[in-house]
């Protein structure tokens, strides 16, 4: 199965990277974008007033659904990670995760306008970035740093990786 799927923080260039993809010939697909064609405001009307939960019990839906698809790229959520609940089908299906890795400063400017940014604020939404860190590295099988980078340079990265699984 040749697939692979973009995870990092809000603002890291997953939706971006995956747009790029699609561009390139790719079949290539955003979990945020399907949930906000979907249901739309659903972001906005359970991140933002608290109700997380309910958002990753949609978000997991429609990444089974992805997983089930014809796709070669997908990017998923800010939320995924490895203590998401979709976790658990991502691995048993073997897709490698690619954790766009990027310091909070670099995506500061990037996020001000997502519901969770807006509840947390600044300090809160610095820490959940300190806390997802280290489980979407656990997730990933591969780690590009974004960090000074233009999307085309990443994108040569991500296609590496790419070649060197599946050519």
């Amino acid at each position: 199965m040749k697939r692979l799927a973009l995870i990092g923080f809000s603002g890291s260039g997953k939706s971006s990277l995956v747009t790029l993809a699609a561009k390139s010939g790719f079949a290539a697909v955003d979990s945020d974008a399907l949930i906000e064609r979907q249901c739309p405001d659903a972001a906005e009307n359970m991140l933002g007033t608290g109700r997380e939960e309910d958002f990753r019990m949609l978000e997991t839906s429609v990444i089974s659904g992805i997983l089930k698809s014809g796709f070669d790229f997908a990017a998923f959520g800010g939320g995924v990670n490895y203590a998401h609940p979709a976790w658990k089908e991502i691995y048993q299906i073997g897709l490698k995760l690619i954790y766009l890795r990027s310091s909070f400063e670099n995506l500061v400017g990037r996020f001000e306008d997502r519901p969770l940014y807006r509840k947390l604020g600044r300090d809160g939404y610095e820490k959940l970035f300190l806390a997802r860190r280290e489980l979407y590295e656990k997730a990933a099988a591969f780690v590009v740093d974004t960090d000074r980078r233009g999307l085309d340079e990443i994108w040569s990265e991500i296609e590496e990786i790419w070649n060197s699984l599946f050519r």
